[in-house]
C-alpha cells in the first residue's frame, strides 16, 4: 500500500520511495491534497478512511530508505517545505477580497487616529482662544500656525486627505466585490460586514438571524444570560431602512434587511451578478412595515385567572 508524505510517496509493501522533488515542489503537493487527508496527518494509507489511517514514523521510514543522511537534513528539509507552503497559501490567500479587508481596517484605524488628534487639537487650543470650532474647521483655522499646534493642525488635515482617498478606494472595491451587498446596504456599510464576518465567504454562510444582530454580539450575550432584552439590530442599524422606521417597528425593519443581505451576500460569493429585483423589493417591504401598525408590546403581566 502506498503511503503519501511531506516528502513524496512510500510504498509499504515493497518499500519503494518517490521523492517529491524541491521544498517548493513538496509544498505543492500538499496543497493538492485533501482537507480530510490534511487532518488525518500528511498522508494516509490508499483504500482507508482518514479515520481510520495510522501515522506511520515517517521520519524513521525516510531515513531507512536513504532519502536524508540524518535528522539534522531530514528537519532541515521539513522546516523549507512548511515555510513553502506557508508562502504558497498567503499568496493564494492575498486576493482583491483581502484588499478589501485591510482596507476597511485601514479606515478604521484612520478614523481612530483622526478622531483622537481632533480632541488634542481641540483641548490645545482652548489654551489661547475662546473660539469654539471642532474637527476640520479647527484644523483649517490653525493650519497658517507656525508653532506646534499648527504642525499638528496641518498633519490632521493630510490624514483627513488619506482617509477620503482611502474610502474612495474601499467603495470602489466592494462595488466590484459585492455588488448586491453594495447596493442594498451601501459600499461602506456592506465592507464592514464583511470585514466582520472574516470575508464575505464565511457572510454568505451566516443566516439572516446572526447578520441581524451582527456587532451586537454583547448585548445578545447578555440577553441568552437573561440580564437583557433581546437586540434587535447591531451595525445594520446605521442603514436608512432602519433608523428611517420608527422605534416600535425597527425590529421588523431590521428583519426584513438581513433577509435580503443574506440573500445579496450569496449571490456575490457564487455568481457576482448584480439582481436587480432585490433593491426595489426590499423598498416595497420597508414601505409596507411603516405604513403599518405597530404590535401591542408585552407587559410581562400573566394574565389573570
Amino acid at each position: 500500500m502506498k503511503i503519501t508524505t511531506w516528502f513524496g510517496t512510500l510504498d509499504d509493501e515493497s518499500g519503494e520511495v518517490a521523492l517529491a522533488g524541491a521544498p517548493d515542489e513538496m509544498a505543492e503537493g500538499l496543497i493538492r491534497i485533501s482537507e480530510d487527508e490534511a487532518f488525518s496527518g500528511f498522508g494516509r494509507l490508499e483504500g482507508t478512511t482518514p479515520q481510520a489511517a495510522v501515522q506511520p514514523d515517517l521520519r524513521t521510514l525516510a531515513l531507512a530508505s536513504g532519502l536524508f543522511r540524518d535528522d539534522s537534513e531530514y528537519n532541515a528539509a521539513i522546516r523549507e517545505t512548511a515555510l513553502s507552503l506557508v508562502r504558497r497559501k498567503l499568496r493564494a490567500q492575498a486576493g482583491a477580497e483581502a484588499e478589501l479587508l485591510q482596507t476597511i481596517e485601514a479606515l478604521d484605524d484612520l478614523n481612530e487616529v483622526i478622531n483622537r488628534l481632533e480632541e488634542r487639537l481641540y483641548e490645545w487650543s482652548r489654551l489661547h482662544d475662546d473660539r469654539r470650532l471642532r474637527g476640520k474647521a479647527l484644523a483649517e483655522f490653525l493650519a497658517e500656525e507656525e508653532e506646534s499646534i499648527g504642525a499638528l493642525a496641518r498633519s490632521i488635515l493630510d490624514l483627513q486627505d488619506a482617509r477620503r482617498s482611502v474610502q474612495n478606494s474601499l467603495e470602489t472595491a466592494t462595488v466590484q466585490i459585492a455588488p448586491n451587498l453594495s447596493n442594498l446596504a451601501g459600499p461602506l456599510l456592506a465592507a464592514r460586514m464583511i470585514s466582520r464576518a472574516g470575508g464575505l465567504k464565511r457572510l454568505s454562510e451566516m443566516p439572516a438571524s446572526a447578520i441581524q444582530v451582527m456587532g451586537a454580539e454583547k448585548a445578545l450575550f447578555k440577553h441568552l444570560r437573561g440580564k437583557a432584552p433581546s437586540p434587535k439590530h447591531g451595525m445594520i442599524y446605521r442603514h436608512p431602512a432602519v433608523m428611517g422606521t420608527s422605534r416600535m417597528l425597527r425590529g421588523r425593519a431590521a428583519r426584513a434587511l438581513a433577509a435580503k443581505l443574506a440573500i445579496g451576500s450569496r449571490i456575490d460569493r457564487y455568481s457576482g451578478e448584480l439582481n436587480s429585483d432585490l433593491k426595489p423589493a426590499l423598498d416595497l417591504r420597508i414601505d409596507e412595515i411603516r405604513r403599518s401598525k405597530p404590535g401591542k408590546r408585552r407587559t410581562g403581566k400573566r394574565p389573570r385567572r
